[in-house]
Parts: C-alpha cells; sequence; structure tokens
C-alpha cells in the first residue's frame, strides 16, 4: 500500500530554519562514530501509526507503558518539528515521517530480557535472534526465529516424510492438466460475475460437521451455492450433493486420504486432510479465482462474502480469522488457516506454489498453518505479499479462542448482544468435542439418526436447534447445572 500526505497542508518544509537548526546541533546527541546512521528520534501514537503503517497484523491494544512509536532517524530525516536533544515527541504520524522516503518497521516483544542492535552495513531485511547459552553464560548462540537452539531436531522435516511428500506432490502435478481440465467449468459457474468461491474439503468423518453447517445456514435462509466442497471419498461426495452442495471428487487425487476423522490435532489423519485443503485452493487459485476457504466446524450466522467483497479494509491479498495465539511461533499474524479470504494476483498464486511445495514441513509440523504463517512473511518481505489478520477484538469472526479465553464476549453473542458473521470451533481436540461444545452453544442442526446415514437435508436438518449441556465451565446458551 502507497502511503502519501501533503506538506504544504503541514504548513512545513523539509528546508525550515528549525530543521537546519536540528541538523546542524545533531552532535549534541549522536556521536561522530554514529553519525552516518542516525540525526535524531521522535515518538508518535502507536495506534495512529499502525492505522498509516499498516502490516496487517493484529495488534494488541495499547498499554500505559506500550503505547508510543520510537522512530530513529537517518541524516536529513528529521521531523521538523523535533527538538534538538532528547526523543521529541511529535503530534502526527504525517509530521514524525515527512521527511522519510522510506520507513523500515520493525516490531518487538521486550518482555524477555531483549536488547536491540542496530548495525550500518548494507541491509538485511530479517531480524536476525541470538540466545544466551544456558550452559556457556558468556557465549550467545544463533538460533532460529521461534526455537531456542538450532539442535532441536523437530525442527526439520525426517527424510522419510520428504520422500512422501514428493510422491504426494509428483502425483499431484501429474494430475493437475486433468484437474484443471475439469474443474475449470465447474469453477466458472460457481464463482459467477464476482469471481468467488467458498471452497470447502471434507471426509467421512467430518461429515457430520457439514451436515450440520448446511443445515444452520439454511436455518437462517442463507445461500449456500458459492460453495465447492473438495470431497474426499465417495460417501461425503454424494451427502454433500443430497445437502444441495456442489460436489467434486477425483478417484485418483484422493485414493489415499482417509475417510475417518482425526483423533486428534495434528495426527496422520489430521496432516492427510490438510494436504488436500492445500491442493484444493491451490487450483482454484490456479484457475484466477478468488477463493473464502473454510473448515467444516463453521456456524454462519451472515454470509462472510458479504463482508470481504464490500466491507474489508482494502489493498490486501490474504485475509485471516485471527487464531488468538499472540505468540512468536504464530508470529506476527497468528493466522487461523480454517477460514481466510484470497484474492487472485500474480501474489497468491507464487505463495501457494511455494506453500504446495512444503508438504513435508506440514507433516513434520502437524498442520499447514504454522507453515503458511512462516511462508507468507517471508513472501511479505520478498514479494510485497500483503496480509491482513481481522484482530480477535473485532466482534465479526470468533473462534474457539473466545469460547475458551473471552466467557464475557461469548455471554454476548449468545445473548445477541454481539451479531457476528460466523464462529468457528476451532481450538478442539477431535470432532466429538466440536459437537458437545455446539450443542452446548445450541447451534447443533442435525438429527442423531443422521449420523453415518446418507440423508437429505429435509430429513436431516432440525428445524430447531438441539441445545444439550455438556459442561459446567463453558460458554452455553442455557444454564448448565
Amino acid at each position: 500500500m502507497k502511503i502519501a500526505y501533503s506538506k504544504k497542508k503541514l504548513g512545513v518544509t523539509p528546508s525550515s530554519p528549525l530543521q537546519n537548526n536540528f541538523n546542524a546541533s545533531r552532535q549534541n546527541v549522536w556521536p561522530e562514530s554514529m553519525k552516518a546512521l542516525f540525526a535524531g528520534a521522535s515518538r508518535v501514537s502507536r495506534d495512529e501509526f499502525m492505522q498509516v503503517f499498516d502490516i496487517g497484523v493484529p495488534l494488541d491494544k495499547s498499554t500505559s507503558q506500550n503505547h508510543e512509536v520510537l522512530l530513529l532517524h537517518g541524516p536529513k530525516t528529521a521531523p521538523t518539528m523535533a527538538s534538538a536533544t532528547g526523543i521529541s515527541q511529535i503530534q502526527t504520524v504525517s509530521q514524525a515521517t515527512e521527511n522519510c522516503k522510506i520507513v523500515k518497521q520493525i516490531l518487538l516483544d521486550q518482555s524477555k530480557q531483549s536488547c536491540l542492535a542496530l548495525v550500518g552495513q548494507w541491509e538485511s531485511f530479517h531480524v536476525h535472534k541470538w540466545v544466551r547459552n544456558d550452559g556457556h553464560p558468556a557465549v550467545f548462540e544463533n538460533v532460529p526465529r521461534s526455537h531456542k537452539s538450532i539442535d532441536d531436531e523437530q525442527s526439520f522435516p525426517r527424510h522419510g516424510q520428504t520422500v512422501l511428500m514428493a510422491k504426494q506432490y509428483w502425483h499431484y502435478v501429474d494430475l493437475l492438466d486433468e484437474l484443471y481440465a475439469e474443474l475449470k467449468p465447474i469453477a466458472a459457474e460457481i464463482a459467477g460475475s464476482d469471481n468467488t468461491l467458498v471452497i470447502m474439503v471434507c471426509n467421512k468423518g467430518q461429515s457430520m460437521l457439514l451436515t450440520n453447517f448446511v443445515c444452520a445456514a439454511k436455518s437462517r435462509n442463507i445461500n449456500t451455492s458459492k460453495i465447492l466442497l473438495f470431497a474426499s471419498d465417495m460417501y461425503t461426495h454424494r451427502l454433500a450433493q443430497s445437502l444441495g452442495l456442489r460436489s467434486y471428487h477425483h478417484e485418483k487425487l484422493f485414493k489415499d486420504t482417509p475417510e475417518q476423522a482425526a483423533k486428534d490435532y495434528g495426527d496422520e489423519r489430521f496432516k492427510a486432510m490438510m494436504l488436500i485443503k492445500i491442493y484444493a485452493v491451490h487450483i482454484i487459485n490456479l484457475l484466477g479465482h478468488d477463493v473464502l476457504f473454510q473448515d467444516t466446524d463453521m456456524i454462519w450466522f451472515k454470509d462472510p462474502l458479504v463482508y470481504f467483497q464490500k466491507q474489508v479494509p482494502q489493498g490486501f491479498d490474504l485475509y485471516f480469522q485471527d487464531d488468538g495465539q499472540h505468540t512468536s511461533k504464530y508470529a506476527p499474524y497468528s493466522p487461523n488457516t480454517g477460514f481466510y479470504y484470497m484474492r487472485y494476483n500474480k501474489r497468491t498464486q507464487f505463495l501457494m506454489s511455494h506453500l504446495l511445495r512444503l508438504g513435508d514441513v506440514v507433516m513434520n509440523t502437524g498442520s499447514h498453518q504454522n507453515v503458511m504463517n512462516h511462508v507468507m512473511a517471508e513472501h511479505s518481505s520478498w514479494r510485497g505479499l500483503k496480509v491482513k489478520t481481522i484482530n480477535r477484538d473485532e466482534p465479526d469472526f470468533p473462534c474457539g479462542y473466545h469460547f475458551h479465553e473471552r466467557k464475557q464476549f461469548m455471554n454476548d453473542m449468545l445473548s445477541g448482544k454481539i451479531k457476528p458473521y460466523i464462529f468457528h470451533m476451532s481450538w478442539t481436540k477431535d470432532k466429538d468435542e466440536k459437537i458437545k461444545y455446539l450443542q452446548q452453544l445450541s447451534e447443533w442442526y442435525v438429527k442423531s439418526t443422521c449420523d453415518g446415514v446418507q440423508e437429505t437435508a429435509a430429513h436431516c436438518c432440525l428445524a430447531e436447534p438441539l441445545f444439550q449441556c455438556h459442561y459446567k465451565n463453558k460458554p452455553s446458551k442455557e444454564t448448565c447445572e
């Protein structure tokens, strides 16, 4: 995104007397040995700065000790209104950056006894991290961004995973022309004039969640005609069609995909479905369409496409639901890869092509969430990819984080005070736990007799949702004793 403002409107010019006095007296602050690097320092509102220079991360709330941004000014870039000594407080971001042709933005967490070293040199576009060695306190060790030690074996795919990934990758590539030809007319018909599809992936083990999603949407009269389901088995393919969804099944592509539901997050079945999710988004993106990808453990209160096509901040390539985990492991975006919107362009096409070839890393980490997060961060720096995570403090796209960590938010949602677009039942161990939580939220619309039986929506969908208590300490539509 390009940021522009007029210096004339501010009533200042880069060559004003105050600016010249500042540059002339900068030796009062910076020693001769650093004059090539710095000419001054200023501070400005953190919230305003991140609005102007929005890099898409879900910004944590400002606090009394973290509500300003420190700007270090290179030669000839000090703001006109700055003092010649000390760190000047500047009223607006436009004034603070009026003489900057480039702004380099660094996000810091200084809660871990961190020091920041700024070294004059031809540029590096990464922050290099050093950690003190516990066994040798006088020694610092150069470590990866989110790992404590380079000896962490879990950081790297094993040989067997790489060999298996290569086989699966080339299997997909060998089928790509055939998939492209089959999906091109289907995707074009569903995408329509706005060139957008909702993509879902499901197997038999997760089909009850798929049925509930459709039944819940029908209960609210929400149109599901923009959905294309990638069904990894014939059972799910037929079920989806009976529910009124457009479904695609390719026997060769899905021949080794498990029918059973994952027993736990990151198990072998879970990993296999992660790869199919990458394939599904990759091929639709390759066909030139915008994609809203979502998991099956979802409830729509309103059509989310309305938000992404009409209300979302413009200028970004991808928009993610905030997973809620604002930790270094998921820095900087904290993206929930079970719900995101991707615009078709060269940047996203290159991103998906790269992600497609990292199947061994996906298998090693157990999910494509962490992998996609790091790849997007690299592509943001490398190719200008623009990613936006919709902050967890916004009311539109709550998920398992809110269910487990934001009791008041959930109470407001259940009472109707907050009206989100969707609710994503993430942060759960398995399918059975998801169903219990949804029943307790009074968002379960499937008859028990339909479990494992291919029926039409008319036979499976409840007119009113089933409420059932399972946990006294979790959010509930009604009081659980």
